[in-house]
């Protein structure tokens, strides 16, 4: 008979791991550390960021976003004024986009350190990527290998090559449709693609909604819009809700220094700031990423330090075998008559 193991309540997870070998009692440690890795790349939150934050008394020079530097006034603790000309939303969203990463294959490296209910968990990522095609991470705990994933268009794949929380050695293959079901999320290729890189996703197609506009007060441009369904039905299965989502951009750069997502019928809301930028070949990208996710009874926040990102370099390969002796992880409904 296999062990089955519950997965996240309360609408996270919703759902068992089983393999069809005897397992030990399960820790959650294992199945948390494989939940908090979807919920790197969903979600919906805001707390803050540095850019947001009111700018204080000083003598000295004050650096935001890494472009602009501004003096503020000794007698002072208003915002500085900040001299943008106006642009509208199709305008800035062309801007963006000339400016995002680009690239045929992208070789990084990322350290993760994220906190749950006050529980903390940190590990290192590896990530290969073709554009448009493949994702690959190797997720490291400490010196030790714990999982590797492989994100298509059309499939999610993972084999855990370390034993986590009790969980032996195995592996899982699915699609999105399936992952969706279970995380009561609206999540694709697209969209871990773009919050990897700090790009925009292409749910910024449609601009007949959208809005562009000039922050004062944070010396940046804006750009909103409504948006009926994706990212916002993260831990919610109820129907699909109107959500605001908002991105700040640089105005000298127009790369995005912060994403939001805002749903107010659900109280749900994602936030994603970006900092650190620095060149990358001929663009600059973010090497210090902080999502943050909340919903009215919890917070999670994801603190992401890239140590490499290498564009277009020869051979890049994305390794996946399942060795013949790995059980299949199945991800079922939970049953109440199982203890």
């Amino acid at each position: 008979m296999s062990k089955r193991m519950e997965g996240w309540k309360d609408g996270k997870l919703g759902g068992t791991l089983t393999q069809s070998s005897n397992l030990p009692s399960f820790q959650p440690t294992g199945l948390r550390f494989f939940g908090l890795l979807f919920l790197l790349f969903i979600g919906v939150n805001f707390i803050s960021c540095k850019g947001k934050k009111k700018l204080q008394k000083t003598d000295t020079p004050i650096v935001k976003n890494n472009d602009t530097t501004l003096v503020l006034p000794d007698s002072t603790t208003e915002y500085v004024k900040c001299k943008m000309d106006y642009k509208n939303g199709k305008a800035l969203k062309r801007l963006m986009e000339d400016k995002e990463l680009d690239y045929k294959t992208v070789v990084a490296k990322f350290s993760c350190e994220m906190n749950m209910d006050n529980d903390d968990n940190s590990f290192s990522v590896a990530v290969r990527s073709r554009k448009d095609s493949v994702i690959w991470l190797n997720i490291s705990k400490g010196p030790v290998d714990a999982l590797r994933m492989l994100i298509t268009k059309d499939s999610v794949k993972f084999m855990i090559t370390t034993e986590l929380g009790g969980l032996d050695k195995g592996y899982f293959k699915g699609d999105f449709n399936f992952i969706n079901e279970k995380l009561h999320a609206d999540l694709d290729f697209d969209v871990i693609q773009a919050l990897l890189f700090g790009n925009s996703a292409e749910f910024l197609n449609d601009t007949v909604k959208m809005k562009g506009g000039k922050d004062k007060n944070n010396c940046q441009y804006f750009l909103s819009t409504i948006r009926k369904r994706r990212l916002q039905k993260l831990m919610d299965g109820t129907p699909p809700k109107e959500s605001v989502q908002t991105m700040w951009l640089n105005p000298e750069t127009f790369k995005i220094v912060m994403l939001e997502f805002d749903d107010a019928e659900t109280k749900r809301k994602f936030n994603a700031c970006y900092d650190d930028f620095q060149p990358v070949d001929n663009f600059l990208a973010p090497f210090k990423l902080l999502y943050t996710i909340s919903t009215p009874e919890k917070i999670i926040k994801a603190d992401i330090k890239y140590s490499r990102i290498k564009l277009n370099e020869d051979g890049t390969t994305f390794p996946y075998k399942v060795p013949a002796s790995y059980k299949e992880i199945e991800i079922k409904p939970k049953n109440p008559e199982d203890h």
